[in-house]
C-alpha cells in the first residue's frame, strides 16, 4: 500500500492528516496553540543539551506496535513537545516533516 502513495516532500491541501496524534487531541486544540517557528539548530541545540532520544524512540515503539516505522507528523510533533518542555510553543512540523512518514 505505501509504495502506492506518492510521498514527495510536498505540504498542500492535499496531504494525509493525523488530526488526534500522539495525545488523542483533535485540531480545535491545535488551532488554539499559537505556535512560534524554530530553526534546526535551535532543534538541535535543545535535543543536544537535554538528549532524551531514547525516550522518544520508546514512545514511538509503544504507537507503531507492528515495527513497521511509520509515525506521522502529528504524533511525532506531540512526543517532541512531551519530552521538551521547551518546544511546547514552537512550530516544528516544517522541520520534522522530513522526517516523518505520512
Amino acid at each position: 500500500m505505501y509504495q502506492k502513495v506518492d510521498v514527495a516532500n510536498n505540504q498542500g491541501s492535499d496531504e494525509p492528516q493525523d488530526i488526534l496524534g500522539y495525545l488523542g487531541k483533535g485540531e480545535f486544540y491545535r488551532e488554539k496553540r499559537r505556535q512560534i517557528p524554530i530553526t534546526e539548530e535551535e532543534l538541535i541545540k535543545c535535543v543536544h543539551h537535554d538528549n532524551k532520544l531514547k525516550e522518544i524512540m520508546f514512545m514511538i515503539k509503544e504507537i507503531d506496535p507492528d515495527r513497521n516505522g511509520y509515525v506521522t507528523q502529528t504524533e511525532l510533533d506531540d512526543i517532541m513537545k512531551l519530552k521538551y518542555a521547551e518546544l511546547e510553543k514552537r512550530d516544528l512540523i516544517p522541520i520534522i516533516s522530513k522526517y516523518c512518514s505520512i
